[in-house]
């Protein structure tokens, strides 16, 4: 039944829960953790038909500034979200996550020489700095994320049939040491209706997508991994 309705989308989790195309014409307030849309609005999104007052209600990104590979533009909306939440390990102030504004007159002079040792604090030009570590530091945090050489985090988001194009996707988190399953515990309240899979090797949240590879990148570093 699920193979030729309109209903399949939003039961794989695909384009009903992650607007891929046009603006987003959902509300702000709760959209970025654990919220579908309604189907009208997905299927119009899908179709590449935006209702005219979409111009008005959508949210539209602010040029420049986006979470990316080169590019660590965090949000505070969904920082926000996240400390709503009953997590167990506290999370670092939103302004220290934040990488610090390059300053004009660095810009300015390109003769200046590159630093190659990263300080906590300090502004950098690709929207990188390093591990804050733990918030409290009396209080252990019982696993540890590890970051790739150049620097990322981990997580990334694969389809669940790639050959056939299937629009549901899950999240493959890599480079968990120590207890998985505190971490899941906590991956638990984040995303509270998706199905999380521990391996030996890995981590599967199923039915998310980059919305979720953001989401926790955000509470990684808030951790201060």
């Amino acid at each position: 039944m699920l193979q030729r309705s309109f209903l399949r989308g939003m039961w794989l989790g695909g384009t009903a829960s992650i607007a891929a195309l046009g603006h987003d014409t959902r509300p702000s307030t709760g959209k970025y953790i654990n919220v579908l849309p309604p189907t009208d609005i997905a299927k119009s999104i899908a179709a590449g038909a935006m209702p005219p007052e979409a111009n008005v209600a959508a949210v539209r990104p602010v040029p420049g500034m986006y979470y990316g590979r080169w590019n660590r533009a965090l949000r505070s909306e969904v920082y926000d979200e996240l400390l709503k939440l009953p997590l167990r390990y506290k999370l670092h102030d939103f302004s220290k996550i934040c990488p610090q504004p390059s300053s004009s007159s660095s810009l300015s002079s390109p003769q200046q020489p590159y630093r190659k040792v990263g300080v906590i604090g300090r502004e950098s030009a690709v929207g990188y700095n390093p591990p804050l570590g733990p918030a409290d530091p009396l209080d252990t945090i019982p696993f540890f994320v590890h970051r790739n050489s150049n620097g990322f985090l981990p997580g990334k988001v694969y389809s669940m049939n790639a050959r056939n194009l299937m629009p549901a996707f899950f999240l493959r988190i890599q480079q968990v040491e120590g207890d998985v399953f505190r971490f899941e515990e906590e991956l638990l309240k984040i995303f509270p209706t998706k199905k999380i899979f521990v391996r030996s090797h890995s981590i599967y949240v199923y039915n998310v997508g980059m919305d979720g590879r953001m989401i926790l990148h955000h509470w990684l570093l808030g951790l201060g991994f």
